[in-house]
């Protein structure tokens, strides 16, 4: 996409698609004379390698390499919007940086939309296309309905991005971007499915077709002018994607994969796997035999800063278990045959030995025999400071030492690095 110099994207012309194009190709080209060159060379053996182990057992299993120039690697953003939670999108774009993909595509819902007013309208495109500037390769535009919600959003967008669906052909794959408000809500124009036939029909023999679109329109029960184009598809490999649903679900339908993606920054419970509902890119190799889709979850995306020495340095007090601790409780006396518990006070003393602020987060769990106050606590450790909670073990009467399930605090110390995330120790205290 080319953008302007105040951050509105431009309308992709066929120059720009020709240029792209042409310099995959060249790479396709210098790569094969590459590898000939290689091969062809004295000593070498059928791969791009150079070494001097000559004996016939050798440390490795072989030396054909993965690196077929068919085949090629992008990244696909799932929602944005629909409750959006700020900074998340953000971190995405800086981890697709460190995977560097060949291109990004998207599935829709990337601005709040639902209005018509176009101060607001192109305040928020500004404010996207300035965090897909900072992709270091192109990015694909695919409307949602948080894009394109009524009449004024849809003349918006045009006026942005040209075409609310496109096709492009890269690497001998089709790749179909529709649009799922055409018009609002939930529907597919005659004119997109005649788009779509023709798209399909000057490109019969690509090696795959992948469909990029927001909602998920074979699992509608009403008609929404999906099932023209999938029976069009049916004809041919092909791979359908989508988001919307802000969880994660695969379809199996006419032999082939229909997946609605988690999100990107969307709302979400963040309750994990079971429920499909985490921050992810998908992760895209195509090759002959179809895509290969890794889904990528944010939080296991790091740079190599992940933990410094220095970092490491900074949070050894806390990672050695010295960061909390209390003062003993004991029990006096023997009472009808056994030592009883008749409730206690103790110190909790929390010490941040860092020179950098320390934040502390403690759940005291009560029992069925004891209610421990505070239920909570939470506070700021300034660098190479202390602070004490007053922890009290309250018991309707004294309870027998031997029936008492154990007395525990979950706790968790946060600190702050520059450039990264913050980093989380999470622990137990029990006495």
């Amino acid at each position: 996409m080319n953008k302007n110099s105040k951050g509105t994207s431009k309308k992709t012309n066929n120059r720009d698609l020709d240029q792209f194009m042409l310099s995959r190709i060249l790479r396709w080209n210098l790569c094969g004379l590459f590898a000939l060159l290689i091969v062809s060379g004295p000593g070498c053996a059928r791969s791009p390698i150079q070494h001097q182990i000559r004996s016939d057992t050798k440390p490795w299993t072989r030396l054909e390499f993965n690196n077929d120039p068919e085949n090629f690697q992008f990244v696909v953003v799932s929602d944005r919007t629909g409750a959006v939670r700020p900074g998340v999108f953000e971190v995405a774009v800086r981890k697709i940086n460190l995977l560097q993909p060949e291109f990004v595509m998207s599935v829709g819902d990337l601005i709040m939309g639902n209005t018509t007013n176009r101060a607001q309208i192109d305040a928020e495109w500004r404010e996207f296309i300035g965090f897909v500037e900072q992709l270091e390769m192109p990015f694909f535009y695919v409307p949602g309905n948080h894009d394109i919600t009524n009449p004024v959003m849809a003349e918006e967008w045009i006026r942005r991005f040209g075409r609310p669906w496109y096709h492009f052909v890269y690497g001998d794959v089709l790749f179909l971007c529709l649009n799922t408000e055409d018009p609002p809500p939930t529907h597919m124009s005659g004119a997109q499915r005649d788009y779509v036939a023709r798209a399909l029909a000057e490109n019969p023999k690509v090696r795959w077709t992948l469909v990029f679109m927001h909602k998920p329109l074979w699992d509608y029960e009403e008609d929404t002018g999906w099932a023209v184009i999938e029976n069009l598809l049916k004809q041919r490999p092909h791979t359908v994607l989508a988001g919307h649903r802000h969880n994660y679900s695969k379809f199996e339908r006419n032999d082939t994969s229909y997946i609605v993606l988690g999100t990107t920054g969307g709302g979400s419970k963040l309750r994990g796997r079971a429920f499909g509902e985490f921050d992810q890119v998908a992760w895209v190799t195509m090759t002959d035999q179809g895509p290969r889709i890794a889904n990528l979850l944010l939080d296991g995306i790091w740079d190599e800063d992940i933990l410094t020495k220095q970092m490491a340095d900074t949070m050894r007090h806390a990672l050695a278990g010295k960061a909390v601790n209390s003062e003993p409780l004991f029990v006096k006396g023997t009472f009808h045959g056994g030592p009883t518990f008749p409730g206690a006070t103790a110190r909790l003393e929390i010490a941040n030995d860092a020179d950098i602020p320390m934040k502390f987060r403690a759940r005291f769990n009560s029992t069925d025999h004891v209610h421990i106050k505070p239920a909570q606590a939470e506070f700021l450790l300034q660098p190479k400071s202390t602070n004490t909670i007053n922890v009290e073990f309250v018991v309707s009467e004294p309870v027998k030492v031997t029936s008492l399930a154990p007395l525990a605090a979950d706790w968790t110390i946060t600190y702050e690095f520059p450039g990264v995330p913050p980093v989380e120790i999470n622990g137990r205290y029990q006495w």
